[in-house]
């Protein structure tokens, strides 16, 4: 008997939570007039001081436009667990123990920012993980409808992409300090496969989702010195959104870092980065929950360019 090779399937995860998290009714009415809000007032306030003195561009966390480059060396945990279509629990599957893929990696990540207004920023980022592996299946792996059984050589990867636009308003931003408020959207582009080589042929299962997540934190900036200052920020966010045929989409979201910074040349710094971020979210209903879990933290190295 030949195994049939699956297409790419995304069991239990519908178009509409692929495109805007499929919030719907309320939850999504409220949300919405939220972030739009918060958008329209820093927006709004920032017109007033286009026309103030720009002093501020000269104080060590006053620069206008920066961009950096870190070389990121984190060490990360992937979890993934996805039922069977008739509603059998799948196992859940730990990507760097049970399949061998990479705990930690170097990767690049970029970031711009811009402040148009004294107290008014915009940022954007993005960087890239992806990782492959091969083991042997020391039990079996039941993912969506397909089985991996003991002692079968598989090779494995999970690729994911984050994309990040913020927008942050300063409560309080002076020659030596800065607090302020943030909110954006953090775009997660997750792929995820596992292949068995069977003596029967080739079993593999695919998957994958793309999730707008929206970001809120705080951040936090002190300059010690003209050449030498800390940054840092914390965002957490909870959701429970109701979807489609009684089935709710929840998580949480945790992002964090902090950073020392020297000025070394005028329009040159370079500075030693903490980062973690972690997701764990599931969708589902009390019959059970598809989850994905997955979690990065580590030190980077970075390069800024500020004018």
């Amino acid at each position: 008997m030949t195994l049939q090779t699956p297409a790419v399937v995304r069991p239990h995860f519908p178009d509409s939570l692929l495109v805007d998290l499929a919030i719907t009714g309320p939850d999504k009415t409220r949300f919405m007039k939220s972030f739009v809000f918060f958008l329209i007032f820093g927006l709004s306030h920032a017109t007033s001081v286009f026309a103030q003195t720009d002093d501020w561009q000269s104080w060590p966390m006053g620069e206008k436009f920066l961009v950096t480059v870190d070389a990121f060396f984190p060490t990360i945990d992937t979890k993934v667990t996805v039922n069977a279509t008739n509603g059998t629990p799948g196992t859940t599957v730990d990507f760097e123990q049970n399949l061998g893929l990479p705990e930690t990696e170097t990767l690049p990540s970029l970031t711009a920012h811009w402040r148009f207004a004294k107290k008014h920023r915009l940022q954007l980022g993005y960087f890239a993980l992806k990782r492959s592996g091969s083991s042997v299946t020391a039990t079996q792996i039941s993912i969506g409808d397909t089985v991996f059984e003991v002692n079968l050589p598989i090779s494995s990867f999970f690729d994911v992409e984050v994309t990040h636009a913020s927008y942050s308003y300063s409560l309080l931003f002076d020659e030596r300090k800065e607090l302020s408020l943030i909110a954006g959207l953090s775009v997660q582009d997750v792929t995820f496969g596992i292949q068995g080589n069977a003596s029967q042929g080739i079993i593999e299962f695919d998957s994958g989702i793309t999730a707008p997540l929206p970001a809120f934190g705080l951040a936090f900036g002190y300059a010690f010195t003209d050449k030498w200052f800390f940054r840092g920020g914390v965002g957490v966010f909870s959701f429970a959104f109701a979807v489609a045929d009684e089935d709710e989409l929840r998580g949480e979201i945790v992002n964090a870092t902090a950073s020392i910074n020297h000025q070394t040349f005028k329009n040159v710094r370079f500075g030693l980065t903490y980062m973690l971020f972690e997701i764990d979210a599931g969708y589902g209903n009390s019959a059970g929950f598809n989850s994905i879990n997955y979690n990065y933290h580590g030190p980077a190295l970075t390069v800024g360019g500020n004018f």
